[in-house]
């Protein structure tokens, strides 16, 4: 096995803080790290006589590369580095080029410069920010076979899915003077001698990257000591004082803030019953927001198209019409040459509405041009077919909004002789109006109040477990102005509009009266009713202790999009029974998902979990100086060993921390036989 860091800088650039390269940091990186393979990949820049310094320094594989804004992202070209000259040309017209524009290059500059790609290994910024887009990467894709991630968990998920580009983790460092804590993000891979051929054909293999040298992917290294932690469930242990908050910090700090989800020790239990209740209610009023947006955003479309509807107006401007038909019916006496034209009561022409016309056309458009499931769709449906029906369509809209453009013109050209007539003649005109949209408007209006009122039908559209607990959304109708007024959570009198509830139409009408902060674009929350509940296993509704149970559980549950799941001794703040019964069983499952550290003194949690690695930490006395280590390894082992090769019995560390020592574990087995007997 090869360890390798194909991504580090040594020359600062306008995307980065300035800082001083230092080489002696890079040899002492290189030499404690035990790397075999670097490679020099400086931000759209490549220094040559740096690089032939740094290469002539290092007891290591040193491969000439640069780092490229193309596009959206980022992309290393690493070179084999035989014709340095040429190579640093190439990366010369990088620089030059966004020195002049500050701008990516596009993927055909990027090409024009570099030439035959598939004389380097392009790493791309995969599951890792800014990210490859689907269009670059299938552009791109007969020279890339690897990606960069930026975390253990996407280096599995890339693993586990064989539609993923195989994995590398590097640790995008900056090699300055003030570098203390060396880099601990590293891939290895398998292959005997290390040369830039073997390397471009290992990344080529999935089965011959790993994350650790002796545990495969099982395994990452968390510290530049060599401490590893598992990938899944990890279980810190120790005495008070012994360093475990520490340790618990030192995972945080590696993964980072915006990557750790970290529940803290007391974290969920308020001191004040009062603030419980009121947390608990935010909570659920939140939960309420967030479910109603997404449940009624198709009624809150509907809503936005009869907001344009304005009856009150349409109802006008048909009686005006009306009266002045009669008004013209009744003077066909007093017509003089101008109005008995045949322009004086002509109707415009009504051009051909093309919205869905246009959505057909930009669907046909993104199935024709997708790249990400370009073979499921060519599994359905031909290509060529629909190349060619995304051109028909095209024609049949340009020759529709042909005629509308005709018609727009010819009704401006009769707008402006009517009036000409209309002015010169004493009969009286017919007032313009479009009976078609006003019946389309009432119609419209009339569908949205039926919408509403199946809406306001009595239903649960959700009802899912979370443990032992029961979340539940309700539908119905609202049954009192107070309703309304929680809903927006002001002082705002609701009585006016309530009593317009009936009437959806009218009801929205007196909504927008009422003003800020009930916006228009929240409507359909005060037109249907929804109630987000959290019931425990009775079927009542969660209080007291039970609201920080639940709040634990829904914690657990939301780090699924984190990188890394920290958690603090969860038993200073719950028992046994619910840890046992609910929470080791969640842990378990996220565990799988991403590296999880649970630090404990219980037993519930630190045995009966099953972790897969166990941290042991302990703080001694040497000579006088306090002394930390952190004792690891798998739960079956015998031993706990150290970085430093010390070791501790495994058995005398779980009983001593979990059972409060042998004599008191043996007593109490004692009590227990006693008892059942």
């Amino acid at each position: 096995m090869k360890k390798i860091d194909l991504h580090m800088h040594t020359k600062s650039s306008s995307q980065d803080k300035d800082f001083i390269f230092s080489l002696d940091n890079l040899k002492r990186y290189v030499a404690d790290a035990e790397l075999d393979c670097i490679s020099i990949t400086n931000h759209n820049l490549f220094d040559v006589s740096q690089f032939e310094l740094i290469r002539s320094s290092i007891d290591a594989l040193c491969l000439p590369g640069i780092e490229v804004d193309v596009e959206n992202c980022h992309i290393l070209v690493i070179s084999s580095g035989q014709d340095l000259n040429e190579f640093s040309e190439r990366c010369q017209k990088v620089s030059d080029s966004w020195a002049d524009t500050e701008n990516p290059l596009n993927a055909a500059r990027f090409e024009e410069i570099f030439g035959n790609l598939s004389q380097y290994i392009l790493i791309p910024h995969y599951l890792k920010n800014p990210r490859i887009g689907v269009d670059l990467l299938g552009r791109l894709s007969r020279y890339i076979t690897c990606g960069e991630v930026s975390s253990p968990k996407k280096f599995l998920s890339c693993v586990k899915d064989a539609e993923m580009l195989i994995p590398v983790f590097f640790s995008d460092c900056r090699i300055s003077e003030c570098l203390s804590d060396l880099p601990t993000k590293q891939t290895y891979i398998d292959c005997d001698d290390i040369s830039f051929g073997s390397l471009r054909q290992a990344l080529k293999d999935k089965s011959k990257v790993k994350l650790s040298k002796g545990e495969g992917n099982k395994f990452f290294q968390i510290g530049s000591d060599g401490q590893l932690l598992s990938t899944g469930l990890n279980v810190v242990l120790g005495d008070r004082s012994s360093g475990k908050s520490h340790t618990l910090q030192r995972v945080f700090d590696w993964f980072g803030e915006e990557n750790s989800y970290y529940i803290r020790q007391f974290d969920l239990v308020s001191r004040d019953e009062a603030e419980d209740a009121k947390k608990f209610k935010d909570f659920l009023s939140e939960s309420t927001s967030l479910f109603a947006r997404d449940y009624l955003s198709d009624l809150q479309s509907a809503v936005a198209d009869v907001l344009e509807i304005d009856l009150e107006s349409d109802n006008a401007s048909v009686e005006k019409y009306i009266s002045s038909l009669l008004s013209y019916a009744r003077e066909t006496s007093r017509q003089d040459a101008f109005s008995k034209a045949k322009f004086f009561s002509e109707d415009a022409f009504r051009k051909k509405d093309l919205a869905g016309l246009i959505d057909l056309v930009s669907s046909t458009k993104k199935l024709v041009s997708n790249v990400e499931y370009r073979e499921a769709i060519d599994k359905h449906l031909n290509h060529d077919s629909l190349k060619a029906l995304y051109v028909e369509l095209m024609r049949t809209y340009e020759g529709h909004e042909e005629v509308n453009l005709k018609k727009e013109w010819v009704n401006s050209v009769l707008f402006d002789i009517k009036g000409k007539l209309q002015r010169k003649s004493s009969a009286t005109g017919v007032t313009e109006v479009d009976l078609f949209r006003v019946a389309s408007n009432k119609n419209a209006v009339k569908k949205f109040e039926e919408l509403v009122e199946v809406a306001r039908m009595p239903k649960t559209p959700l009802r899912k477990r979370k443990g032992s607990f029961e979340v539940v959304a309700q539908v119905g109708r609202f049954s009192g102005a107070g309703e309304l007024k929680a809903v927006s959570r002001s002082p705002r009198s609701f009585s006016a509009a309530f009593s317009a509830y009936s009437q959806p139409y009218k009801f929205i009408q007196e909504l927008r009266k009422i003003g800020d902060p009930v916006v228009a674009s929240e409507f359909s929350r005060y037109l249907v009713k929804v109630d987000y509940k959290i019931l425990n296993r009775d079927g009542l509704q969660a209080s007291g202790g039970e609201r920080s149970e639940f709040f634990l559980l829904d914690r657990i549950e939301g780090a699924s999009s984190a990188e890394v799941l920290l958690i603090d001794e969860p038993e200073s703040s719950f028992d046994n029974h619910f840890l046992k019964a609910e929470v080791n069983e969640m842990i378990k499952e996220m565990s799988a998902q991403m590296p999880v550290v649970v630090v404990t003194h219980n037993n519930t949690v630190g045995v009966s979990i099953r972790p897969d690695f166990l941290l042991y930490t302990r703080k001694d006395v040497e000579m006088g100086e306090l002394k930390w280590r952190i004792y690891s390894g798998r739960p079956s082992s015998k031993t706990l060993v150290s970085t430093d090769g010390l070791s501790l019995n495994t058995r005398d560390v779980l009983l001593g921390n979990l059972e409060a020592g042998v004599a008191t574990y043996e007593e109490r087995s004692a009590t227990y036989e006693d008892l059942k007997n």
